[in-house]
């Protein structure tokens, strides 16, 4: 494969997944958020299980347990959040391309099969 092929290839995958992080913050988000919470259901911690392990930066929202859901304030957190998560997500894309795709080695003047 050709170095640009390379390039095009981990580059998509860094995108995909930095944009797969953004929207699984976003998920959260809506949930924790548009969930009517009147009066108080009890905590899903399989659900919540799940979230931590697919957005560890939404751990960062503990200190801030007296931010509102629904309000200005906790959609600016989720936004921090969730770019901090895309973040994330895009550094792992750019490690997995790095190791999937490689460029063909370049053939050295004077080896076998160099014109």
């Amino acid at each position: 494969m050709d170095a640009s092929t390379v390039r095009r290839k981990r580059w998509r995958l860094t995108i995909g997944l930095a944009a797969m992080g953004f929207v699984m913050a976003a998920v959260i988000w809506a949930y924790s958020d548009l969930r009517d919470s009147s009066p108080p259901k009890p905590l899903n911690f399989p659900l919540w299980t799940a979230f931590m392990i697919l957005c560890p930066p939404s751990l960062l929202s503990i200190p801030l347990i007296d931010v509102e859901p629904g309000s200005a304030d906790f959609a600016i957190m989720w936004l921090v959040i969730g770019l901090l998560n895309s973040g994330l997500y895009a550094v792992i894309g750019m490690i997995v391309g790095r190791f999937r795709w490689k460029p063909d080695s370049q053939t050295v003047a004077g080896a076998p099969g160099a014109v």
